[in-house]
């Protein structure tokens, strides 16, 4: 019973200590975008009802991104509190371990890692579309009629290569065929064509000047035309629409990723905004050992002090994960290694300084 008391005084303290740092935070940011809103609404390009709209869905990415420095501050002043009242010592006396003090503040920052996990994927995404709908700002909802350099590959296992493509004409030209075996591990046959045009009647492309090489019987045969029932794709599945990721929701830029794979178009920004999205919302989980762990020893008047360090913190993980971001942007790493990365480099710092903190 003394334990469930305990549990409940320490996690409210920490809730409480957290939402005056969040509260804190997301007005410092929302202030310092206000001025923009006024000046939208004194060029007419927001109504006063709109620029009102406008900050509401600022908000979302607001929040995602001051609340790993409001987790940090806020366990920084709830440990600090009490070990400024001396309630840290006391526990430490009666054989409570400070990983056993801590263990509620963890779980309540991982549980809000959760809800940023859910609004930097799904409210974020339509909050940063909206408000580029309320600028008057473009936004890309009509395939490309041209691509060069093409490619797909289709569920029959065929590769598609084009030297150009028309899709509203239907028509290809230096075009080359791969067929697949089912299991993906040899080539059956390749095809060689000047051109290509889709028959949208049958739903089939048909090859023109097409030299067929038979990889497993070593053989060749010339055709002026030919097609199959499997040549079935239509043009416009060989592009796609180049839309800003982070106006996309985690299902539509899974899906959007999928297209961009098929099509052969880069996926290294994609994959860098859907890696983001999996590993940064769980720095306020990882950057809680820190604050609990540094602010656990009772300093005189460390509230100043408190508000430093959360800073310093805080953007040092800003600049390691922007770092690695880009690392993964330029291809040089994996882009969900480099954004875990930032995650284990702090998780085991705050590991180390929590187990400092139990002596």
């Amino acid at each position: 019973m003394a334990m469930k008391k305990l549990d409940i005084y320490i996690s409210k303290s920490f809730i409480k200590s957290f939402f005056i740092s969040l509260i804190a935070f997301v007005n410092i940011f929302v202030l310092s975008q206000l001025f923009k809103v006024f000046r939208y609404v004194g060029e007419g390009r927001l109504t006063p009802n709109e620029g009102v709209l406008y900050i509401l869905c600022m908000l979302p990415k607001v929040i995602m991104n001051v609340t790993p420095l409001a987790v940090l501050l806020g366990a920084l002043m709830f440990i600090s509190k009490m070990a400024s009242n001396l309630e840290i010592i006391s526990l430490k006396t009666a054989g409570i371990s400070f990983r056993r003090i801590i263990r509620f503040p963890l779980i309540i920052a991982f549980i809000i890692s959760i809800f940023v996990f859910v609004i930097n994927g799904y409210l974020y995404p339509i909050g940063e579309r909206m408000q580029r709908e309320l600028r008057g700002d473009a936004i890309s909802t009509l395939l490309p009629t041209e691509k060069r350099n093409g490619f797909i590959r289709d569920e029959h296992n065929n590769l598609y290569m084009f030297d150009y493509l028309n899709v509203p004409a239907g028509e290809a030209k230096g075009v080359q065929v791969v067929e697949m075996s089912d299991d993906f591990e040899k080539i059956d046959r390749v095809l060689f064509a000047d051109k290509a045009s889709f028959d949208r009647k049958t739903n089939r492309w048909v090859l023109k000047n097409v030299k067929i090489s038979n990889i497993d019987s070593k053989t060749q045969e010339n055709l002026k035309t030919y097609t199959s029932d499997e040549y079935d794709e239509e043009p416009e599945k060989f592009v796609t629409r180049l839309v800003d990721a982070r106006i996309l929701t985690n299902r539509e830029l899974r899906h959007e990723l999928v297209n961009l794979k098929n099509t052969g178009i880069d996926t290294r920004d994609g994959l860098s905004e859907i890696a983001g999205r999996y590993s940064f919302p769980f720095a306020s989980f990882i950057i809680v050992f820190l604050g609990l762990s540094l602010g656990s020893r009772y300093v005189r008047n460390s509230s100043a002090i408190n508000v430093i360090i959360s800073v310093f913190l805080g953007y040092g993980y800003y600049i390691v994960q922007a770092s690695f971001e880009a690392y993964g942007k330029n291809g040089y790493l994996n882009p969900f290694v480099c954004g875990w990365i930032p995650n284990i480099i702090f998780l085991l710092i705050g590991i180390y300084f929590v187990r400092k903190a139990e002596y």
